[in-house]
């Protein structure tokens, strides 16, 4: 199954982010992008719902906008460590950009 490696396309500053927390890499073992997009959603948000700036919580990942992340396929090798890319989807390492002031 292919490897994807999800980053920020954005700039951390960018106003899109809102109250979104910024991922500096995800790696998601998935059958298609769309898919490692939506693994990465679910470990972001869990059960829980996301503040979206002054509105009310949303249940929407920053990891489903295009204009915040890039997912490109990598090689097993490219992955940063020991990966296996065999199995069932999910994510298998997560990183979170420090924080930028």
């Amino acid at each position: 199954m292919p490897l994807w490696k999800i980053e920020p396309a954005a700039d951390v500053n960018d106003a899109r982010w809102l109250d979104h927390k910024v991922w500096r890499e995800v790696v998601v073992r998935a059958p298609t992008a769309a898919l490692a997009r939506l693994a990465a959603a679910r470990m972001e948000l869990g059960n829980e719902t996301v503040p979206a700036g002054n509105e009310a919580p949303s249940a929407r990942s920053a990891f489903e906008d295009e204009k915040l992340y890039r997912v490109r396929e990598i090689e097993p090798e490219g992955a940063s460590g020991s990966v296996e890319n065999s199995g069932r989807p999910t994510v298998l390492r997560a990183a979170r950009l420090e924080s930028v002031d």
